[in-house]
C-alpha cells in the first residue's frame, strides 16, 4: 500500500501538479484506503492541525519584514555602509556581497529574499566595474543560501515544528557553521573575482560614518532580533512580529522609500509567498499522517538498526539522498516528506537533532544552486542577464566551498552545538 501510495506522488510530481496537491492527494489515497470514505473527513483536520501552532506564525512575519524592507530600497544603504568597510579589500565588491547576504540574512530567514534583494543591488555594479559576471552571479548565488543558515531562518522554524525542537537552539545552532560557510565564500570570491579588477582606495573614516549614519537603522534591526530571542526577552514568533512593524517603521517615516497607500500591495504580494508555504506544510501533513499509520518510519528505523548502520554511514546516505532530492523538489517540501522518516533514525542512533538540522539546511543550500530545479539560479540569471548555463557554471567553486562546509558540519557536530550547550 504504501508503495503504491509513494509511486502515485511520483506519478503526480511528474505530471506538474503542484507539490503541495501531489503530497496532500497521494495521502488521502492512503487514508482512503485505510479508513474509507472517511479519509475525506478527516484530511481538513489534519491540515488544520498542522498549521494550528503559534510558531509557524514567525513565517509570515519574517516573510513580509524582508519584503517590506526590499521594497523600501533600504539593502542599499546596507550595501553602501558595507562597502566603504570593506570595498577597498582585494576584489572588495565579491566581500562585500558576502557580507551583506550574511546581514540580511539576520533579518529575512529566506535564501530568495536575500539573493534578489543583494543581487540587484550589486551584480549591475559590479559587472559595471569589470568583475567576472559568471562568478558574480555564482558568488551571489550560493551565498544567498546564507538565508535559511544564519538566523532567523524559516526553514529551522519548520523544522523545530515537525521535530518538536527548540526554534531558539535551532537558531543559534546555525551561526557557527554560517560564519565559516562565510569565511569559505569570502575567500574564494576575493581569489577569482580579484584578479581583473583594481582595488579601490579606501574610503575616509568620514565617508564611513556617513554610510553608517545613513544605514544604521537597518543594521539595528538583526541586532534586536538577536537580542530579543537570546536575551529571553520574546519568543522568535514574537520577535517576528516586532520585526514587521520595525520594518513599517524604517520604510515609512525613517527611509520614506514607500507611501501608506502601496501597504497592500506589499502585504498581498508577501501573504502569496506564506501561503505558499503553509499549503505545502498542510499537503505534507496529510500524507506524513498516513505513513504513520501504516508505521513507515518506525519499519524503516528498525531495518537501518537492524543492518548496523554507523551514525557516520546514516549521514553520508542522508546527504546523498538530500542532494538528490533537492535537485527536484523545494526545500520546505523536502524536509516535511522525510523528516518523519529521517527523525526516528536519528533518535535510535543518538544523533543530536539540532545538528541534524544543522546538516540538513547546508545540504538544502546547496539545492538552491542544483539543477533542473535551483531557483537561485533563475534568480540570477534574471539580475545578471546571463543564461542559466553560464551561472551554473560560476557556481562551481562555491558549491565546493559548500560542499567541504557540509562534510566538516556533518562530522564535527560541535561546530553546530557548540553554542547551543
Amino acid at each position: 500500500m504504501a508503495i503504491s501510495a509513494v509511486i502515485t506522488l511520483i506519478i503526480l510530481l511528474l505530471s506538474g501538479l503542484p507539490i503541495a496537491y501531489s503530497l496532500g492527494l497521494a495521502g488521502l489515497l492512503l487514508l482512503y484506503f485505510m479508513l474509507g470514505s472517511d479519509a475525506i473527513f478527516s484530511v481538513p483536520q489534519i491540515m488544520f492541525m498542522s498549521l494550528n501552532t503559534i510558531t509557524l506564525s514567525a513565517v509570515p512575519f519574517f516573510i513580509l519584514a524582508a519584503d517590506i524592507l526590499i521594497f523600501a530600497g533600504l539593502t542599499r544603504e546596507l550595501v553602501n555602509a558595507v562597502e566603504t568597510l570593506l570595498g577597498h579589500v582585494r576584489g572588495g565588491l565579491a566581500t562585500v556581497a558576502v557580507v551583506a547576504c550574511a546581514f540580511f540574512a539576520a533579518i529575512s530567514g529566506s535564501s530568495s529574499a536575500t539573493a534578489v534583494a543583494i543581487g540587484s543591488v550589486l551584480i549591475p555594479e559590479m559587472i559595471r566595474r569589470g568583475y567576472n559576471p559568471r562568478y558574480s552571479a555564482g558568488l551571489i548565488a550560493v551565498s544567498g543560501g546564507l538565508g535559511i543558515l544564519i538566523p532567523p531562518s524559516i526553514p529551522l522554524i519548520v523544522y523545530g515544528v515537525v521535530a518538536e525542537e527548540s526554534v531558539a537552539k535551532l537558531f543559534i545552532a546555525g551561526v557557527i557553521p554560517g560564519i565559516i560557510l562565510a569565511l569559505g565564500l569570502i575567500l574564494v570570491g576575493a581569489y577569482l573575482l580579484g584578479k581583473d579588477v583594481e582595488r579601490v582606495e579606501k574610503f575616509s573614516w568620514a565617508e564611513r560614518k556617513a554610510a553608517f549614519k545613513k544605514a544604521f537603522w537597518i543594521i539595528l534591526l538583526p541586532v534586536i532580533i538577536a537580542g530579543m530571542i537570546y536575551g529571553g526577552i520574546a519568543t522568535p514568533t514574537e520577535t517576528a512580529g516586532v520585526s514587521v512593524i520595525y520594518a513599517l517603521l524604517c520604510g515609512l517615516f525613517l527611509y520614506r522609500g514607500f507611501k501608506i497607500r502601496e501597504i497592500p500591495s506589499i502585504f498581498a504580494e508577501s501573504a502569496g509567498t506564506s501561503a505558499l508555504i503553509l499549503i505545502i506544510i498542510g499537503g505534507a501533513s496529510v500524507f506524513a499522517y498516513a505513513l504513520a499509520i501504516l508505521q513507515i518510519p518506525q519499519k524503516i528505523t528498525a531495518t537501518v538498526l537492524s543492518a548496523n548502520i554507523t551514525p557516520i554511514t546514516f549521514l553520508l546516505i542522508v546527504n546523498i539522498i538530500l542532494i538528490v532530492l533537492g535537485c527536484f523538489i523545494d526545500i520546505i517540501s523536502i524536509l516535511l516528506l522525510t523528516s518523519p522518516i529521517f527523525l526516528p533514525i536519528v533518535n535510535a542512533l543518538n544523533i543530536d537533532p539540532i545538528h541534524f538540522a544543522i546538516i540538513f539546511v547546508v545540504n538544502m543550500e546547496l539545492a538552491l544552486v542544483t539543477p533542473p530545479l535551483g531557483m537561485h539560479l533563475f534568480i540570477l540569471s534574471k539580475l545578471s542577464g546571463l543564461r542559466i548555463t553560464e551561472v551554473l557554471k560560476g557556481v562551481i567553486p562555491f558549491v565546493v566551498v559548500e560542499i567541504l562546509v557540509l562534510l566538516l558540519v556533518t562530522y564535527v557536530p560541535q561546530l553546530s552545538l557548540f553554542l547551543v550547550r
